[in-house]
């Protein structure tokens, strides 16, 4: 007997879109909702950890998942999960730092450099350097010094792979033009920065 027709739904099965499990969470199904969570909950915590301290992230990554859980959905279709996950927790952080005034004076300092726990590979492309190792140590250092809007921008667009415009609804900025500026200014300040420790460095 042909298996062929058999494997192919094997496969269908595995490579759902992420429509199709949204349609199928919205309608009930857990293991959608655990698919969900399990391929975004650990990106969701990088992404809040740079604007609020890891407690803090983890009961909002919970209240967010919670509210997709009891909420009364009407089939509404998202294309990508990702963008409505991230702008969700976006607004859920907001509120709780608002409300909190410690929560506001929160500062992305050296020692919290352990919060950007992302891999570094993308600005070691961007200044050549036969020594790794001292870039990936400048690299983070020259971190600490952005905003904590240029570190989510830069988060958003060179890891996650989100559009301006995605970024935009994320963080609830008004242009696509102010994600441009953001990742822009950014960037010239990890270039500055790190231009100012190597020289340090070889001193």
């Amino acid at each position: 007997m042909d298996n062929s027709h058999q494997d192919g739904g094997d496969s269908r099965q595995e490579t759902k879109t992420e429509n199709e499990i949204w349609v199928a969470f919205i309608n009930g199904d857990d293991n959608a909702f655990a698919t969900i969570y399990n391929n975004y909950v650990q990106q969701l915590f990088r992404f809040g950890i740079q604007f609020a301290p890891r407690e803090v992230v983890k009961d909002a990554i919970q209240d967010l998942f919670l509210y997709l859980k009891r909420r009364k959905w009407r089939g509404e279709k998202v294309n990508r999960i990702a963008p409505y996950l991230y702008k969700s927790l976006y607004r859920i952080l907001n509120d709780k730092v608002k409300k909190d005034h410690q929560l506001k004076s929160f500062d992305f300092d050296q020692k919290l450099v352990s919060n950007w726990e992302i891999n570094i590979s993308v600005e070691l492309q961007m200044i050549e350097n036969e020594n790794s190792e001292k870039q990936a140590t400048l690299l983070k250092k020259s971190l600490t010094q952005l905003s904590p809007k240029q570190r989510q921008a830069i988060l958003l667009y060179y890891y996650e792979g989100f559009t301006y415009e995605e970024i935009k609804e994320i963080m609830q900025l008004n242009h696509r033009s102010s994600v441009r500026k953001l990742i822009h200014r950014a960037l010239e300040s990890l270039r500055n920065v790190f231009t100012t420790l190597l020289l340090l460095i070889s001193i």
